[in-house]
Protein backbone atom coordinates (compact mmCIF):
# COMPACT_ATOMS: atom_id res chain seq x y z
CA UNK A 1 0.00 0.00 0.00
CA UNK A 2 1.44 3.47 -1.06
CA UNK A 3 2.05 6.18 1.69
CA UNK A 4 -1.47 8.14 1.80
CA UNK A 5 -4.01 5.50 0.46
CA UNK A 6 -6.58 4.65 2.21
CA UNK A 7 -8.46 1.42 1.84
CA UNK A 8 -11.59 -0.81 3.14
CA UNK A 9 -15.48 -1.25 3.65
CA UNK A 10 -16.98 1.74 4.46
CA UNK A 11 -19.88 1.50 6.87
CA UNK A 12 -23.17 3.13 5.99
CA UNK A 13 -23.87 6.14 6.67
CA UNK A 14 -26.91 8.48 6.58
CA UNK A 15 -26.78 10.69 3.35
CA UNK A 16 -28.53 13.13 4.92
CA UNK A 17 -25.09 13.15 6.96
CA UNK A 18 -22.80 12.70 3.93
CA UNK A 19 -24.95 16.01 2.46
CA UNK A 20 -24.52 17.58 5.94
CA UNK A 21 -28.06 18.39 6.01
CA UNK A 22 -28.25 19.64 9.93
CA UNK A 23 -30.49 22.03 10.62
CA UNK A 24 -29.21 25.52 10.16
CA UNK A 25 -29.30 28.26 12.04
CA UNK A 26 -32.21 30.87 11.85
CA UNK A 27 -30.37 33.44 11.06
CA UNK A 28 -28.20 32.39 8.09
CA UNK A 29 -29.05 34.56 5.24
CA UNK A 30 -26.41 32.94 2.24
CA UNK A 31 -26.31 29.40 2.06
CA UNK A 32 -23.49 28.17 -0.01
CA UNK A 33 -22.83 24.68 0.95
CA UNK A 34 -24.15 22.96 -1.00
CA UNK A 35 -22.75 23.93 -4.73
CA UNK A 36 -26.38 25.07 -6.33
CA UNK A 37 -27.06 27.00 -9.26
CA UNK A 38 -29.58 29.97 -10.31
CA UNK A 39 -32.23 28.99 -12.24
CA UNK A 40 -31.99 30.61 -15.93
CA UNK A 41 -35.63 31.69 -16.47
CA UNK A 42 -38.45 31.04 -14.31
CA UNK A 43 -40.74 32.31 -17.58
CA UNK A 44 -39.60 29.44 -19.08
CA UNK A 45 -39.90 27.13 -16.18
CA UNK A 46 -43.53 27.98 -16.16
CA UNK A 47 -44.55 28.40 -19.36
CA UNK A 48 -43.30 24.42 -19.77
CA UNK A 49 -45.52 23.73 -17.04
CA UNK A 50 -48.69 25.31 -18.10
CA UNK A 51 -47.94 23.66 -21.47
CA UNK A 52 -47.66 20.28 -20.33
CA UNK A 53 -51.19 20.76 -18.01
CA UNK A 54 -52.28 18.16 -16.37
CA UNK A 55 -50.79 15.36 -17.96
CA UNK A 56 -47.37 15.95 -16.39
CA UNK A 57 -49.27 14.97 -13.09
CA UNK A 58 -51.68 12.12 -14.02
CA UNK A 59 -49.21 10.23 -16.43
CA UNK A 60 -46.46 8.12 -15.49
CA UNK A 61 -43.47 10.00 -16.77
CA UNK A 62 -41.78 8.98 -19.90
CA UNK A 63 -38.45 10.18 -20.70
CA UNK A 64 -37.92 9.13 -24.22
CA UNK A 65 -38.49 12.41 -25.65
CA UNK A 66 -36.19 14.10 -23.01
CA UNK A 67 -33.53 11.43 -23.96
CA UNK A 68 -33.59 11.85 -27.26
CA UNK A 69 -32.84 15.81 -26.97
CA UNK A 70 -30.04 15.22 -25.16
CA UNK A 71 -29.12 12.81 -27.75
CA UNK A 72 -28.87 14.85 -30.77
CA UNK A 73 -27.05 17.59 -28.77
CA UNK A 74 -24.31 15.22 -28.04
CA UNK A 75 -24.78 13.16 -31.47
CA UNK A 76 -25.11 10.06 -30.06
CA UNK A 77 -28.30 7.67 -30.21
CA UNK A 78 -30.74 7.73 -27.47
CA UNK A 79 -30.09 3.99 -26.68
CA UNK A 80 -27.03 6.02 -25.42
CA UNK A 81 -28.57 8.20 -22.74
CA UNK A 82 -30.06 7.47 -19.04
CA UNK A 83 -32.17 10.31 -17.26
CA UNK A 84 -32.56 9.54 -13.81
CA UNK A 85 -33.50 11.93 -10.44
CA UNK A 86 -30.13 13.40 -10.13
CA UNK A 87 -26.53 12.46 -11.07
CA UNK A 88 -26.58 10.78 -7.73
CA UNK A 89 -29.28 8.16 -8.76
CA UNK A 90 -27.16 7.96 -11.65
CA UNK A 91 -23.73 6.83 -9.63
CA UNK A 92 -25.98 4.31 -7.56
CA UNK A 93 -27.05 2.79 -10.42
CA UNK A 94 -23.67 2.46 -12.01
CA UNK A 95 -22.28 1.01 -8.56
CA UNK A 96 -25.58 -1.46 -8.25
CA UNK A 97 -24.84 -2.79 -12.14
CA UNK A 98 -21.18 -3.29 -11.74
CA UNK A 99 -20.09 -3.03 -8.51
CA UNK A 100 -19.87 -6.53 -6.98
CA UNK A 101 -19.99 -7.46 -3.49
CA UNK A 102 -16.17 -7.79 -2.41
CA UNK A 103 -14.92 -5.81 -5.54
CA UNK A 104 -13.27 -2.77 -5.54
CA UNK A 105 -14.01 1.34 -6.31
CA UNK A 106 -10.58 2.91 -6.97
CA UNK A 107 -11.18 6.83 -6.40
CA UNK A 108 -8.76 10.03 -5.42
CA UNK A 109 -9.09 11.54 -2.23
CA UNK A 110 -10.61 14.15 -1.34
CA UNK A 111 -13.35 13.22 -3.85
CA UNK A 112 -17.73 12.89 -3.75
CA UNK A 113 -18.34 11.07 -0.61
CA UNK A 114 -21.30 9.34 -2.29
CA UNK A 115 -19.38 7.38 -3.92
CA UNK A 116 -18.65 5.46 -0.34
CA UNK A 117 -22.14 5.29 0.43
CA UNK A 118 -22.64 3.36 -2.88
CA UNK A 119 -19.78 1.25 -2.53
CA UNK A 120 -20.95 0.07 0.67
CA UNK A 121 -24.31 -0.19 -0.31
CA UNK A 122 -22.88 -3.15 -2.78
CA UNK A 123 -20.77 -4.58 0.03
CA UNK A 124 -17.17 -3.42 -1.72
CA UNK A 125 -14.04 -1.86 -0.85
CA UNK A 126 -13.02 1.57 -1.89
CA UNK A 127 -8.91 1.86 -2.92
CA UNK A 128 -8.26 5.37 -2.23
CA UNK A 129 -5.61 7.67 -4.05
CA UNK A 130 -4.45 10.99 -1.90
CA UNK A 131 -4.77 14.08 -4.63
CA UNK A 132 -2.84 16.88 -3.36
CA UNK A 133 -2.76 20.07 -4.71
CA UNK A 134 -1.94 19.92 -8.75
CA UNK A 135 -2.43 17.48 -10.98
CA UNK A 136 -4.62 14.25 -10.83
CA UNK A 137 -2.42 11.59 -9.90
CA UNK A 138 -2.90 9.14 -12.49
CA UNK A 139 0.65 7.33 -12.12
CA UNK A 140 -0.15 6.43 -8.42
CA UNK A 141 -4.14 5.51 -9.57
CA UNK A 142 -2.90 3.20 -12.19
CA UNK A 143 -0.68 1.50 -9.59
CA UNK A 144 -3.57 0.28 -7.54
CA UNK A 145 -5.60 -1.12 -10.57
CA UNK A 146 -5.67 -5.06 -10.08
CA UNK A 147 -8.25 -7.91 -11.26
CA UNK A 148 -10.61 -6.57 -8.21
CA UNK A 149 -11.18 -3.35 -9.54
CA UNK A 150 -14.75 -2.86 -10.93
CA UNK A 151 -16.05 0.72 -11.13
CA UNK A 152 -12.99 4.16 -10.87
CA UNK A 153 -14.81 6.83 -10.24
CA UNK A 154 -13.00 10.35 -11.83
CA UNK A 155 -14.56 13.08 -10.95
CA UNK A 156 -13.62 16.42 -12.68
CA UNK A 157 -13.81 19.08 -11.62
CA UNK A 158 -13.35 17.32 -8.51
CA UNK A 159 -15.36 17.86 -5.50
CA UNK A 160 -14.33 19.13 -3.19
CA UNK A 161 -10.93 21.17 -4.23
CA UNK A 162 -12.80 22.00 -8.05
CA UNK A 163 -9.30 20.64 -9.81
CA UNK A 164 -9.44 18.52 -12.69
CA UNK A 165 -8.06 15.31 -14.57
CA UNK A 166 -7.19 15.81 -18.35
CA UNK A 167 -7.92 13.62 -21.35
CA UNK A 168 -4.62 11.43 -21.25
CA UNK A 169 -5.90 10.91 -17.48
CA UNK A 170 -9.16 9.58 -18.84
CA UNK A 171 -7.36 7.32 -21.90
CA UNK A 172 -5.23 5.69 -18.97
CA UNK A 173 -7.57 4.68 -16.42
CA UNK A 174 -10.23 2.90 -18.95
CA UNK A 175 -7.09 1.10 -21.03
CA UNK A 176 -5.62 -0.03 -17.42
CA UNK A 177 -8.69 -1.47 -16.49
CA UNK A 178 -10.63 -2.63 -19.40
CA UNK A 179 -12.78 -4.95 -17.25
CA UNK A 180 -14.12 -1.79 -14.82
CA UNK A 181 -16.50 0.59 -15.70
CA UNK A 182 -14.89 4.21 -15.21
CA UNK A 183 -17.48 6.64 -14.02
CA UNK A 184 -16.79 9.97 -15.57
CA UNK A 185 -18.24 12.46 -13.22
CA UNK A 186 -18.79 15.51 -14.93
CA UNK A 187 -21.28 17.50 -13.01
CA UNK A 188 -19.55 20.80 -12.99
CA UNK A 189 -18.39 20.66 -16.35
CA UNK A 190 -19.84 23.72 -17.53
CA UNK A 191 -17.73 25.81 -15.28
CA UNK A 192 -14.30 23.95 -15.99
CA UNK A 193 -11.96 25.03 -19.09
CA UNK A 194 -12.29 21.32 -21.23
CA UNK A 195 -15.21 19.27 -21.53
CA UNK A 196 -14.26 15.23 -21.63
CA UNK A 197 -17.68 14.00 -22.79
CA UNK A 198 -16.90 13.59 -26.46
CA UNK A 199 -13.47 12.09 -25.59
CA UNK A 200 -15.36 9.68 -23.23
CA UNK A 201 -17.75 8.71 -25.72
CA UNK A 202 -14.87 6.68 -27.73
CA UNK A 203 -14.07 4.95 -25.01
CA UNK A 204 -15.99 1.12 -24.38
CA UNK A 205 -15.55 1.40 -20.76
CA UNK A 206 -16.70 4.76 -19.61
CA UNK A 207 -19.67 6.66 -19.06
CA UNK A 208 -20.43 10.07 -18.33
CA UNK A 209 -22.58 11.29 -15.71
CA UNK A 210 -23.97 15.16 -15.43
CA UNK A 211 -26.49 16.80 -14.08
CA UNK A 212 -28.80 19.80 -14.12
CA UNK A 213 -28.41 21.09 -10.82
CA UNK A 214 -25.76 23.04 -11.10
CA UNK A 215 -25.22 25.38 -14.15
CA UNK A 216 -28.68 24.81 -14.87
CA UNK A 217 -30.06 25.73 -11.15
CA UNK A 218 -32.51 23.17 -10.51
CA UNK A 219 -30.82 20.91 -8.00
CA UNK A 220 -35.05 20.58 -6.34
CA UNK A 221 -36.12 18.95 -9.81
CA UNK A 222 -33.18 16.22 -9.38
CA UNK A 223 -32.34 15.26 -12.90
CA UNK A 224 -29.20 14.07 -13.63
CA UNK A 225 -28.62 11.86 -16.79
CA UNK A 226 -25.55 9.54 -17.85
CA UNK A 227 -23.68 8.96 -21.43
CA UNK A 228 -22.44 5.80 -22.59
CA UNK A 229 -22.34 2.82 -24.58
CA UNK A 230 -25.67 1.55 -25.14
CA UNK A 231 -24.69 -1.73 -23.00
CA UNK A 232 -23.71 0.15 -20.23
CA UNK A 233 -27.33 2.19 -20.44
CA UNK A 234 -28.75 -0.69 -20.54
CA UNK A 235 -27.24 -1.89 -17.32
CA UNK A 236 -28.12 1.22 -15.66
CA UNK A 237 -31.86 1.18 -16.64
CA UNK A 238 -32.02 -2.41 -15.37
CA UNK A 239 -30.93 -1.68 -12.17
CA UNK A 240 -34.29 0.46 -10.51
CA UNK A 241 -37.42 1.30 -11.09
CA UNK A 242 -38.87 2.71 -14.57
CA UNK A 243 -39.76 5.54 -13.63
CA UNK A 244 -36.89 7.60 -12.41
CA UNK A 245 -37.32 11.16 -13.19
CA UNK A 246 -40.80 12.86 -12.50
CA UNK A 247 -42.36 15.04 -15.53
CA UNK A 248 -42.21 18.15 -13.87
CA UNK A 249 -38.93 17.61 -14.12
CA UNK A 250 -38.63 16.66 -17.44
CA UNK A 251 -40.63 19.25 -18.75
CA UNK A 252 -38.70 22.42 -16.82
CA UNK A 253 -35.03 20.77 -17.59
CA UNK A 254 -36.07 20.16 -21.43
CA UNK A 255 -37.52 23.70 -21.66
CA UNK A 256 -34.42 25.14 -19.88
CA UNK A 257 -32.05 23.26 -22.07
CA UNK A 258 -33.53 24.29 -25.16
CA UNK A 259 -34.30 27.76 -23.90
CA UNK A 260 -32.13 29.04 -21.81
CA UNK A 261 -28.57 28.55 -22.65
CA UNK A 262 -28.15 32.36 -23.14
CA UNK A 263 -29.21 32.81 -19.18
CA UNK A 264 -27.14 29.50 -18.30
CA UNK A 265 -23.58 30.98 -20.07
CA UNK A 266 -24.71 34.14 -18.54
CA UNK A 267 -25.05 32.74 -14.71
CA UNK A 268 -21.75 30.32 -15.62
CA UNK A 269 -19.47 33.72 -16.57
CA UNK A 270 -20.35 35.50 -13.42
CA UNK A 271 -19.31 32.36 -11.32
CA UNK A 272 -16.01 31.97 -13.32
CA UNK A 273 -15.53 35.77 -12.63
CA UNK A 274 -16.39 35.68 -8.86
CA UNK A 275 -14.50 32.32 -9.15
CA UNK A 276 -11.02 34.56 -9.96
CA UNK A 277 -11.90 36.93 -7.44
CA UNK A 278 -12.38 34.52 -4.65
CA UNK A 279 -9.11 32.54 -4.88
CA UNK A 280 -7.26 36.02 -4.75
CA UNK A 281 -8.95 36.77 -1.34
CA UNK A 282 -8.60 33.83 -0.17
CA UNK A 283 -5.09 33.88 -1.18
CA UNK A 284 -4.59 37.29 0.41
CA UNK A 285 -6.17 36.04 3.61
CA UNK A 286 -2.97 33.14 3.79
CA UNK A 287 -6.41 30.65 3.15
CA UNK A 288 -4.52 27.88 0.80
CA UNK A 289 -7.05 28.10 -1.85
CA UNK A 290 -6.84 25.21 -4.38
CA UNK A 291 -7.32 25.82 -8.18
CA UNK A 292 -10.57 25.54 -9.07
CA UNK A 293 -13.09 24.51 -11.91
CA UNK A 294 -16.13 24.06 -10.14
CA UNK A 295 -18.97 26.54 -9.07
CA UNK A 296 -17.20 26.61 -5.53
CA UNK A 297 -13.35 27.49 -4.55
CA UNK A 298 -11.95 25.05 -1.40
CA UNK A 299 -9.99 26.69 1.17
CA UNK A 300 -7.17 24.08 2.46
CA UNK A 301 -7.81 25.37 6.06
CA UNK A 302 -6.82 22.14 8.18
CA UNK A 303 -7.30 22.52 11.96
CA UNK A 304 -8.53 26.41 11.28
CA UNK A 305 -11.59 25.17 9.66
CA UNK A 306 -14.06 25.20 12.53
CA UNK A 307 -13.31 28.40 13.58
CA UNK A 308 -13.24 29.96 10.80
CA UNK A 309 -16.80 28.04 9.65
CA UNK A 310 -18.21 29.11 13.01
CA UNK A 311 -17.39 32.77 12.41
CA UNK A 312 -18.62 32.54 9.00
CA UNK A 313 -22.47 30.58 10.16
CA UNK A 314 -22.41 33.63 13.06
CA UNK A 315 -22.60 36.05 10.37
CA UNK A 316 -25.19 34.51 8.53
CA UNK A 317 -22.96 32.89 6.07
CA UNK A 318 -23.18 28.43 5.49
CA UNK A 319 -20.13 27.17 3.69
CA UNK A 320 -18.85 23.13 3.69
CA UNK A 321 -16.71 22.37 5.85
CA UNK A 322 -14.96 19.44 4.37
CA UNK A 323 -13.28 16.43 6.99
CA UNK A 324 -11.58 13.10 6.34
CA UNK A 325 -12.87 9.87 6.86
CA UNK A 326 -11.48 10.33 10.99
CA UNK A 327 -13.38 13.52 11.22
CA UNK A 328 -10.08 15.50 10.78
CA UNK A 329 -10.80 18.95 9.40
CA UNK A 330 -9.28 19.33 5.84
CA UNK A 331 -10.71 22.74 4.97
CA UNK A 332 -14.13 24.83 3.68
CA UNK A 333 -15.47 24.51 -0.01
CA UNK A 334 -16.52 27.80 -0.52
CA UNK A 335 -19.87 28.23 -3.28
CA UNK A 336 -20.36 30.96 -5.10
CA UNK A 337 -23.84 32.69 -5.47
CA UNK A 338 -23.40 34.10 -8.55
CA UNK A 339 -24.81 37.41 -7.55
CA UNK A 340 -23.45 40.92 -6.88
CA UNK A 341 -24.50 41.68 -3.18
CA UNK A 342 -24.49 38.39 -2.31
CA UNK A 343 -20.74 37.94 -3.26
CA UNK A 344 -20.06 41.29 -1.36
CA UNK A 345 -21.58 39.35 1.88
CA UNK A 346 -19.20 36.68 1.60
CA UNK A 347 -16.29 38.84 0.54
CA UNK A 348 -17.26 40.94 3.75
CA UNK A 349 -17.55 37.74 5.63
CA UNK A 350 -14.31 35.93 5.21
CA UNK A 351 -12.51 39.16 5.82
CA UNK A 352 -13.62 39.17 9.27
CA UNK A 353 -13.02 35.28 9.81
CA UNK A 354 -9.82 34.67 8.21
CA UNK A 355 -8.08 38.12 9.68
CA UNK A 356 -6.36 36.77 12.80
CA UNK A 357 -7.65 38.65 16.35
CA UNK A 358 -8.23 37.85 19.54
CA UNK A 359 -11.18 35.64 19.21
CA UNK A 360 -9.69 34.22 16.01
CA UNK A 361 -6.16 33.19 15.33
Amino acid sequence: MNGGDIEGPRALVDPSLAYERARLPDDVTLRLDANEGTPGSLEIALTALRDGGTELLRRYPDARSFEAMLARHFTIEPSQVFCAAGADEVIDRCCRAFLPAGATMLMAEPGFEMFDQYAALCGANVVKVSWAPGAYPVTRMLERVDDKTAVIALVTPNNPTGEVAGEDDLRRLAMAAPQALVILDHAYVEFADVDLTGVALTLPNVVVVRTFSKAWGLAGCRVGYALGPARIIRALRAAGGPFPASSVSLAIAGALFERGTVARDEFVARIRTERGELFQLLESLMASPRTSEGNFVFAELGARSPGVHASLVAQGVMVRLVANKDREPLGLRIALPGEPRSFDLLRRALDVALTPSEGNS
